[in-house]
């Protein structure tokens, strides 16, 4: 489980890659959705017979990170965003009866922290600007 925190963090750089100016977005869809799936095969152990659940999964990742949901809300809906996100791991409640209980309870988890960080953090985290720090760290968590 070491491997969990070189992920994050690579998780979170390729997030806040996806945001920055000059930079493409498919840092963070892409990248963020390959390091979710790679981190559940290496955690819970890959079922090749179940390759589809992981496919839909890094698709519906790759979805959910797409959008803030201002479309729908009328603004960048965070707590919904982190909600979707945590939602997308759906398929792999298919592969193992852990992730009954594991998906709806990161959902929710994603949800709250996404929304906190988007609400409470200060003007500066350290060295970082709010807004770079709020992106490494959403999707450093998101993992």
């Amino acid at each position: 489980m070491i491997f969990l925190l070189p992920l994050s963090f690579l998780s979170g750089v390729c997030g806040r890659l996806g945001g920055a100016e000059g930079y493409n977005k498919l840092w963070r869809r892409l990248g963020c959705s390959i390091i979710l799936v790679l981190s559940i095969a290496l955690c819970f152990g890959h079922v090749s017979s179940c390759w589809f659940a992981y496919l839909l999964t890094l698709l519906l990742t790759w979805g959910a990170l797409s959008t803030y949901w201002d479309r729908v809300f009328g603004y960048d809906n965070l707590f919904f965003s982190g909600l979707m996100v945590g939602v997308a791991a759906v398929p792999l409640m298919f592969i193992s009866p852990v992730f009954v209980w594991l998906v709806p309870v990161r959902a929710v988890i994603l949800a709250i922290t996404w929304h906190l960080l988007n609400m409470r953090l200060p003007d500066r985290v350290l060295l970082w600007r709010r807004d770079v720090a709020e992106e490494f760290l959403r999707y450093t968590v998101s993992l």
